[in-house]
């Protein structure tokens, strides 16, 4: 399914320093179900690389040569004969992104080639990357929706509700009282 890298792409001294969104990858990308099987090598697209307090962190695609029907506004087609040159890819494929994992830029699953030291395969170009920053677009808006559904959920989860208490003696109501909870 990959070439070796395409020889456009400039290598840093150390690959995980100049990954950004658009490069493939070879990942061993997980398994849906579990299983005994190990996970084979397969180009993954890389939608984000993340910087936090504990390192960096790449969203990936999982890519696939099987044409399976998927949810269509989560894939990015690497179809034509210049895109694939691009990526290093010999074969039609598709990456669905919604089916992505964030891992590491050290998780062991990067398989780096022996020839150049590094997992990166190419890059996407043309009607292929400008579908994966539509892809993308979705992703993030849906992220923003969530974040914002569950704040606005918390805000009225936190602060104090007023609860009417009935006070009884011996099955017998005594007072009302309104406590805030």
């Amino acid at each position: 399914m990959t070439d070796i890298l395409s020889p456009d792409v400039v290598l840093p001294a150390v690959w995980q320093d100049s990954l950004q969104t658009g490069d493939v990858v070879a990942f061993r990308f997980p398994h849906e179900t579990d299983g005994s099987n190990d996970p084979k090598v397969r180009p993954a697209l890389v939608l984000d690389v993340e910087e936090t307090d504990v390192g960096r962190f790449a969203s990936l695609a999982y890519g696939t040569s099987n044409p399976r029907s998927r949810k269509a506004a989560y894939c990015v087609d690497v179809r034509s004969d210049k895109d694939r040159a691009s990526t290093a890819l010999h074969r039609p494929t598709r990456f669905n992104a919604a089916r992505r994992v964030l891992v590491s830029l050290d998780h062991p699953g990067f398989e780096l080639s022996a020839e150049i030291g590094t997992p990166v395969l190419g890059r996407l170009t043309g009607p292929a990357s400008d579908r994966m920053h539509r892809v993308r677009a979705r992703i993030h808006a849906e992220r923003d929706i969530r974040r914002d559904f569950l704040g606005r959920h918390r805000r009225n989860a936190g602060g104090l509700r007023p609860v009417t208490v009935e006070r009884r003696s011996k099955f017998r109501k005594t007072k009302w009282e309104t406590i805030n909870v």
